[in-house]
């Protein structure tokens, strides 16, 4: 029996090892904002062959287009390949094509909790990754070694970012459009006499780039943001993401906070509690920030940080994730900006002005299979901005399904030079 089990292991690599050298790779990651777009993109086949033969998606989210961890069976210039998603972050993802950095991925099909190849079922959902991974502790059972990347999308043009001078090919013109909004978690519990009774908390429904500037530094009493000098008992912090992200370089770039100035920013914890201190970084995923927006309905959280009687937050997301936040169990509540609420319409026409243009580039040196899958996704008709994703956000209280990316085609207004509505600053 031992032998026949060491013959069967034996079998059992033999066919890992067929499998890994039978497929090429195409690793992309970058932004979590346009992670919807291409989804959709790649699941219809853009870039390859046909569509693929199976798509996986790993994380937290029953909705295959929002989870961080992709992976689809198909074939490109008639090889067989498995391309591979990592959504990090837009400066993450430019700093991995310009810098030859690696990023973990999920398994092949078949090994490690990836399941094999559905033969009913495409997409195969797996909503089980909560966490991702680190350097440090990988989940062995999804990640293997982490890869060198091939391609990278990014909200942000790559002269405003971190890497300025890149090496990497990046769409000269931006392939769609992504808008963010500002929420703030529920807070029905600061009305209560414990928290001082401030009962006007839904008069704060209004982020400007002042009020932003404020709450970048640390935040102030929510009487500054309800114009009610009595509500001194409860503080309000910004919650946001780390310096790898395209989300927080587009929002402190287009309040004129300036995408390298430092900020304090609060980190929750999965259950809304405060991670003191307060700090420059953030969450790394704005799926992980929108789930710290708990709904302090069912549990109002101390503030002890400032030693107040309570706190509330205020978050910058993308749709995808601000539809996460809205939704149950957390019950964000949607803010405007300069006085403007968020619509599609309202960015098109330039009276809404939170938002980011999107590009895709490849690292130097990259195959005809990479350089090709990238200019098919940058397509303005038939990549991305053909293949927009949706979610529900609640505007004005009324549920209601809006894109979380927008054609090039349907933009009225524009920026000069692509470059922020706001000069960034050191």
């Amino acid at each position: 029996m031992k032998i026949n089990a060491t013959i069967l292991a034996a079998a059992i690599g033999m066919a890992s090892v067929s499998l890994a050298n039978a497929y090429n790779y195409i690793y992309i990651t970058g932004s979590t904002a346009a992670r919807g777009a291409v989804y959709n993109s790649l699941a219809a086949g853009v870039g390859q062959d046909a569509a693929p033969t199976a798509i996986i998606s790993v994380g937290s989210s029953s909705t295959a287009a929002n989870n961080n961890y992709m992976e689809f069976v198909t074939s490109v210039g008639l090889a067989p390949t498995i391309i591979k998603c990592s959504w990090s972050g837009s400066e993450a993802g430019i700093a991995d094509i310009s810098n030859g950095n690696n990023e973990f991925f999920l398994l092949d099909p078949g090994n490690g909790s990836i399941p094999a190849l559905p033969e009913t079922s495409n997409p195969y959902v797996v909503s089980t990754v909560t966490t991702a991974p680190t350097t440090a502790a990988p989940e062995s059972s999804y990640f293997g070694s982490p890869n060198p990347v091939n391609i990278a999308l990014a909200d942000n043009n790559v002269r405003y970012s971190q890497n300025p001078n890149s090496t990497a090919t990046f769409s000269s013109t931006p392939i769609c459009v992504v808008p963010f909004v500002f929420v703030k978690n529920q807070g029905s519990q600061l009305n209560t006499t414990a928290l001082g009774n401030e009962s006007d908390y839904s008069a704060f429904n209004n982020i400007t780039d002042e009020y932003f500037k404020v709450l970048a530094q640390g935040g102030d009493y929510l009487g500054l943001f309800t114009g009610n000098p009595n509500d001194q008992s409860t503080w309000v912090y910004l919650a946001g993401r780390d310096a790898n992200s395209g989300t927080r370089v587009n929002t402190f770039a287009e309040t004129g906070y300036g995408i390298k100035t430092s900020c304090s920013q609060i980190i929750l914890s999965s259950t809304g509690a405060q991670e003191p201190p307060l700090t420059d970084g953030g969450q790394s995923s704005g799926g992980s920030l929108a789930k710290s927006l708990v709904d302090t309905t069912v549990l109002p959280q101390p503030d002890t940080i400032g030693g107040n009687s309570g706190f509330t937050v205020v978050a910058y997301l993308g749709l995808a994730d601000a539809g996460t936040a809205e939704g149950a169990p957390y019950n964000a509540i949607q803010l405007q900006y300069n006085g403007q609420a968020f619509s599609i319409p309202a960015v098109e026409d330039g009276t809404y002005a939170l938002w980011g243009y999107e590009y895709i580039g490849y690292a130097p040196s990259s195959s005809s299979a990479v350089t090709g899958l990238w200019s098919a996704l940058g397509n303005l008709t038939t990549g991305l901005g053909g293949h927009v994703s949706t979610s529900t956000l609640t505007i004005a209280g009324v549920p209601t399904v809006v894109q979380n990316e927008i054609p090039m085609g349907s933009m009225v207004v524009g920026r000069t030079s692509y470059s922020p509505l706001n000069p960034p600053q050191e």
